[in-house]
């Protein structure tokens, strides 16, 4: 493999690595999209590819064990013994999808996503796939199971349902908002295995708790919603300060970076109250964390010390917000994802 095609940590990020070989890989797996040295991905043979892609793959790595420590933190004595399993399964996953990361071809706008983001997208399907794997559980068995789970959680919002019929699943099918179409046999023999005891000792945080009828998924959003509307109260450009500090904290990216983040300056610009915090000076940033190219060069930016005292102050509030709503450990996450993923 060529030497361009290798990551090294110490010359380049693992962000900047993979968003300057995705299009690149892309057009190896004819996505139809272009790429500017159309010549260079015409020298790339089949071995050379797979090279490639391993190598892409190494660059996840960190994130793979940190992310599949995180989901066993959070099922605790039920995926203990699949941790080897997991990263396998997470590692094929993102695979099958690496060379979409922060790829023009797949982006929607100028956003593009960290690497944590990238993959923690990823591991509710992994983590369902493994809890079959424990139970001896199909694949299809899974989908199955997804697919009455929905119909559940669309009744109980509707018109707040919390015990079922196989009829009531039978006639409501088009709620699940899937292709799935299942007889009532079928939807009898799914309500019938979610009932098993050794089904219930299996379900984690990122399954329905059918037993106590709670149907966390609906009830998680709906808090969501709400913790939501408390945030309102921050003007847009601390949130996007916040949410950046979160996101790109998860790639060790400085605040002095997002400093330089063109859209927060402008935001700033805009709002009377912020405009003080734009300073107006040369800036260089010689080792960047993140996708920008070393040595890049600004004329104006914000403040790295608002940036670091905005971030705190509201992350202290948060957090008190959690303990005044007595919020467990999973609903705490759940925000601080969808913050990070907005």
């Amino acid at each position: 493999m060529r030497k361009q095609f290798i990551f090294d940590p110490q010359k380049e990020t693992a962000t900047a690595y993979l968003t300057r070989m995705s299009p690149i890989l892309g057009a190896l797996r004819n996505d139809g999209a272009s790429v500017a040295n159309q010549q260079l991905v015409s020298s790339i043979g089949s071995e050379e590819q797979k090279e490639i892609e391993n190598e892409m793959c190494k660059a996840f790595e960190k994130t793979i064990c940190t992310e599949t420590r995180r989901v066993i933190k959070m099922t605790p004595g039920k995926l203990d013994d699949y941790e080897d399993d997991y990263k396998n399964e997470l590692r094929i996953d993102i695979l099958k999808e690496i060379h979409k990361f922060n790829n023009p071809a797949y982006l929607e706008g100028t956003q593009t996503y960290s690497i944590d983001a990238f993959v923690r997208a990823r591991t509710r399907g992994v983590t369902k796939k493994i809890i079959g794997m424990k139970r001896e559980r199909k694949e299809y068995q899974m989908k199955r199971e997804s697919h009455v789970k929905k119909i559940m959680a669309a009744l109980h919002m509707e018109n707040g349902s919390t015990v079922f019929k196989v009829e009531d699943i039978f006639k409501n099918q088009h709620l699940a908002n899937d292709s799935m179409e299942l007889s009532m046999d079928q939807i009898w023999d799914v309500m019938a295995a979610m009932e098993d005891a050794s089904y219930l000792e299996d379900l984690t945080d990122y399954e329905a708790n059918y037993k106590e009828k709670k149907f966390d998924s609906v009830e998680q959003q709906e808090i969501i919603k709400e913790f939501m509307k408390d945030m309102s109260a921050y003007p847009e450009y601390e949130m996007y300060i916040y949410r950046q500090s979160l996101r790109l904290r998860l790639d060790e990216t400085t605040n002095k970076e997002i400093a330089c983040d063109r859209r927060l300056i402008d935001m700033c610009k805009a709002a009377p109250e912020a405009c003080d915090k734009v300073i107006y000076e040369r800036i260089v940033i010689e080792r960047p964390k993140s996708g920008i190219a070393p040595n890049s060069e600004f004329e104006e930016y914000v403040s790295t010390k608002y940036i670091e005292t905005t971030y705190r102050r509201i992350d202290r509030n948060i957090r008190s917000a959690f303990v005044k709503k007595s919020l467990d450990e999973t609903d705490m996450l759940a925000i601080l994802n969808h913050l990070i993923n907005m």
